[in-house]
Order: structure tokens, then C-alpha cells, then sequence
């Protein structure tokens, strides 16, 4: 017997539907970014992890999500920016800082935002100085 009673226009107005499942958004995070990262070694895997795991944190908390009928590169899961960030550091770091305030359908903490922008920073030193450690060698 469902007990539940249902939500007021004004309630289902406020709230955004989450179409994503966490467990499966977790899994296909994991299992893509492991695998496109292993070209890194230990070190890249570690960083595209913690990189792209905060970004898709706080693309899931703070309700980021792909919107049916939309189009773009912005229309994509919480997963899809975990891996794009993972993977495609360069284009999608600026992009998901610049857009993030227009795509979030709820407002909540900023903390993995914070984590997000502090890793992303770490990565650009890090590349940056393997860049400089090679040119320093050549």
C-alpha cells in the first residue's frame, strides 16, 4: 500500500528531477576514467580520479544534470563531466568553471566546487612542471 501523498505543483516545481541512478553514474566514472588513465601510470590514475570524482561530486550535489531534449556539450550527466574532466582536462576545466552557476539546479554547499578548482589547479603546476623538467633535459 503506498502511503506517500502527493506533491504539490509548487513542491514538484522547486525540486529538479534526477533522472541518474547513483550506483550506475559511480560504476561507468570508475570504470572509464581507470581505464583512460592508466597511460599515466599511478600517478595519473590517482590525480584523474580525485579530479574527476570531485567534479562529478559536485555536478551531482549541486544538481547538474543532462536535460531531455537538450543539446550541447553541456548537456551531460554528472559521470559525463567526471569523465570529460578526467579525460579531457584542458577543454573541459575551463568550460565547467565558467558554466557551472548556469547549469546547477540547486543550490547548496561549494565545497567540491572548491576541491574541484584546487585539484584543477594542482594539475595545471604539475603539468606545467613536467613540461618544464622536459625542456630543462632537452
Amino acid at each position: 500500500m503506498n502511503t506517500s501523498l502527493p506533491m504539490s505543483p509548487a513542491d514538484s516545481a522547486s525540486m529538479p528531477a534526477n533522472p541518474h541512478v547513483l550506483w550506475r553514474q559511480l560504476l561507468g566514472f570508475f570504470l572509464w576514467v581507470i581505464l583512460l588513465s592508466i597511460a599515466g601510470g599511478p600517478i595519473g590514475v590517482v590525480m584523474c580520479l580525485a579530479l574527476g570524482g570531485a567534479a562529478f561530486t559536485d555536478a551531482w550535489k549541486s544538481g547538474i544534470y543532462k536535460r531531455p531534449g537538450g543539446k550541447g556539450f553541456l548537456n551531460i550527466s554528472p559521470m559525463a563531466w567526471g569523465i570529460a574532466m578526467a579525460c579531457l582536462f584542458p577543454v573541459t576545466y575551463p568550460v565547467y568553471l565558467l558554466n557551472r552557476n548556469k547549469l546547477r539546479t540547486i543550490q547548496g554547499s561549494n565545497t567540491y566546487y572548491w576541491i574541484t578548482v584546487v585539484l584543477g589547479a594542482l594539475v595545471i603546476l604539475l603539468l606545467l612542471g613536467a613540461i618544464f623538467a622536459r625542456l630543462g633535459r632537452g
